[in-house]
């Protein structure tokens, strides 16, 4: 009789899906088995990309659209008889309604990120605000990564899709956008267009281009951005799909934006990365020594991080408006020096 399954649930946002990447390659190595895992469109593929994942339920997480809960509930309906199979369920979130969701699909025993547990079945692993979450999800899943850097694997169709491109560098990716995920947005964690703009022309005065990456949603932040721009780019936002971002990023430098998915992206695929903190902190979404950050000197800051946006105390973000041009390029300058020699 073939062993029962071991469900992973992570429902979203790609972010922090990648959070959680290493400590699960860290489980199924300690733990030999069939590992399923239960996530949202928004992640998706990054469980696609994991070796070892026999299945991946993509469920309509956070729901949206017109008739989003009768969507969810046919999904319920339809994907719970699979789910009885489950032998052991780990949350790597803390949502009342998340857990209890995954409760009434599988019946099984679950250990989670929960702030107090909501019945003899679960045994939580709170997650403290002020600790990088990949310690949380670590202490859930009962093991310890050797690693903390993101997995996020690359396919032999995106190398030939860049390939096909014909880029010639050097470049250097940044993102201006960031700030949507199906949970929240949060746009107070954008830098100012103009700002990118001014560091894409002083690469461009040492004869590195630039790439914009970024999400369709980002489109808005890339043309503000160019407008300002005198030197070459290449904008990609909204052109790509996570696997080509990466395939993209792959032939870059370096990389600049402010906390989001692509930044997680960028980290994954070893790119030095400069990072820009004013809502968030570093130091909870980001492991030791993966990136350099450039965070805000305001009293606001952070005023969240591993839950929803509480809305900003201010007319706007003052954090990131601190955040300077010279201050940046003089990370982003170190950066190039460790990693860059042309």
């Amino acid at each position: 009789m073939p062993e029962a399954p071991v469900l992973l649930v992570k429902t979203h946002a790609f972010g922090d899906s990648m959070l959680c990447t290493p400590v699960v390659q860290a489980l199924m190595k300690k733990k030999k088995g069939t590992y399923w895992v239960l996530t949202g469109p928004s992640a998706a593929d990054v469980w696609e990309r994991i070796p070892g994942i026999d299945r991946v339920f993509t469920a309509p997480v956070p729901p949206s659209g017109k008739y989003r809960y009768t969507g969810f509930l046919k999904w319920t309906v339809r994907n719970r008889k699979y789910l009885r199979d489950v032998a052991e369920s780990f949350v790597f979130q803390g949502s009342p309604a998340v857990r209890r969701w995954v409760r009434f699909l599988t019946g099984a025993p679950m250990r989670s990120s929960g702030g107090s547990a909501l019945g003899n079945w679960e045994k939580v692993f709170p997650m403290k605000d002020t600790d990088y979450a990949g310690y949380s999800y670590s202490k859930t899943a009962g093991v310890q990564p050797s690693d903390w850097r993101p997995i996020f694997l690359l396919k032999d169709t995106e190398r030939e899709w860049v390939d096909k491109l014909g880029i010639s560098g050097p470049y250097f990716a940044i993102a201006p956008g960031g700030g949507r995920n199906p949970r929240d947005e949060v746009l107070e964690k954008r830098w100012q267009p103009e700002k990118f703009a001014s560091i894409a022309n002083r690469l461009g005065k040492m004869g590195i281009s630039v790439l914009i990456v970024g999400g369709i949603g980002d489109s808005d932040a890339a043309e503000l951005m160019i407008d300002g721009i005198t030197s070459g780019v290449l904008n990609m936002t909204g052109k790509t799909t996570w696997g080509q971002t990466a395939a993209l990023l792959d032939r870059c430098i370096g990389f600049l934006g402010a906390d989001s998915g692509t930044a997680h992206l960028a980290v994954a695929r070893k790119l030095p990365s400069v990072v820009l903190f004013g809502p968030t902190s570093p130091h909870t979404l980001y492991a030791d020594g993966l990136i350099t950050s450039v965070v805000a000197d305001v009293p606001c800051s952070p005023c969240y991080s591993n839950s929803l946006f509480p809305g900003c105390s201010q007319k706007r973000a003052i954090c990131m408006d601190s955040l300077g041009v010279d201050d940046t390029w003089f990370s982003i300058q170190n950066v190039m020096h460790e990693n860059y020699s042309g």
